[in-house]
């Protein structure tokens, strides 16, 4: 595995399954240092194919492998990037020209990409995310342990969400809708798992609604499957996402979900099914659902039992390996 900058958390994970993470260590935006080291390891290597991740690494990943006598080249869209400029789209469309297919985990994804950067559909690829469901239904939390970490106290209705403190992710929605709840539920805790540029401003937010004591920011944290493991429900009020593994992961825990109304999140929540679904940016539905799962514990239990059902049958990470390599037989005509 070779990565752009560091191999990050992740890094230790990767090691102790005898995987290896070679850091090419690109320091700035434009890096010709950088670039020559990664054609460098690239000819050390001689791959036959190539497969890139993110906009970075597609777009340096791919332009490398032009040096390197034509490998077969593989790139990767995760999300639908909305932040894309006209000059990001333009560097894709000439890459594009390159490479053998495009990998989505998602069909929002692919129908975003055909459609903002007209890629036919024979180079698109969809292969959805997946979790091992096995590993995370046995996984043993310490309750009292865990929620005393937490500077919780105990019997406490649990609502959790996670991700980037980014716009992308919505949090916002979901901290405005808190005070309405607390009306109803004055002793439900809100658990934010996770950190990024709009922490402080989240910060001031909860000090001016007043509901300081009804909030935890965890930060970033590796026993996120045990913190989503106390929660009564997960919430996920993302404006745009590619294919959120939160979300499995909480059905994998049968836990019940309100989430954005967004393709990308209804090809994983069948409304009333296995979790409810809001408006984008709609903070009054979003506690609505929240009162309602919990004035209806039961309802929320089916939820989460219908969630755990749908992803063991439709995204276990023995079905998404197994599509990966059937993609890389085939295109290596194996």
């Amino acid at each position: 595995m070779i990565v752009i900058r560091k191999g990050g958390p992740l890094k230790e994970e990767f090691l102790k399954n005898n995987i290896s993470v070679v850091e090419v260590g690109k320091k700035f935006k434009i890096d010709p240092i950088f670039f020559l080291k990664l054609v460098f390891i690239l000819r050390q290597r001689k791959p036959h194919l190539i497969h890139t991740f993110m906009f970075t690494s597609n777009t340096w990943g791919r332009l490398a492998s032009l040096f390197i006598g034509r490998p077969i080249i593989l790139s990767s869209e995760r999300c639908v990037d909305l932040w894309k400029k006209w000059y990001h789209k333009l560097i894709d469309k000439f890459l594009l020209l390159f490479t053998n297919k495009i990998i989505v985990n998602s069909i929002a994804v692919k129908e975003f990409y055909k459609k903002i950067e007209n890629i036919p559909e024979k180079k698109i690829e969809v292969i959805y995310n997946g979790v091992n469901v096995e590993t995370i239904e046995k996984i043993s939390v310490d309750i009292n342990k865990k929620i005393e970490e937490l500077k919780i106290e105990k019997n406490r209705p649990i609502i959790g969400t996670g991700g980037r403190f980014t716009e992308q992710k919505g949090f916002i929605y979901l901290l405005m809708a808190i005070p309405k709840v607390l009306k109803y539920f004055p002793d439900c805790i809100f658990i934010f798992i996770g950190n990024g540029p709009l922490r402080k401003n989240f910060e001031k937010i909860v000090d001016n609604l007043n509901i300081k004591n009804n909030v935890v920011f965890t930060g970033y944290r590796k026993d996120i499957l045990e913190l989503l493991f106390l929660c009564n429900i997960i919430v996920i009020p993302s404006l745009f996402e590619g294919m959120p593994n939160i979300i499995l992961e909480a059905m994998s825990l049968k836990k019940a979900i309100i989430a954005t109304d967004i393709p990308e999140i209804k090809e994983l929540i069948i409304d009333g099914f296995n979790g409810l679904l809001v408006p984008v940016k709609n903070s009054e539905k979003i506690s609505e659902k929240i009162i309602y799962l919990l004035k209806n514990p039961e309802i929320c239990k089916k939820m989460g039992e219908n969630g755990y059902s749908l992803v063991k049958k439709n995204f276990s990470i023995e079905k998404m390996v197994k599509s990966y390599e059937e993609l890389y037989l085939k295109i290596l005509n194996l």
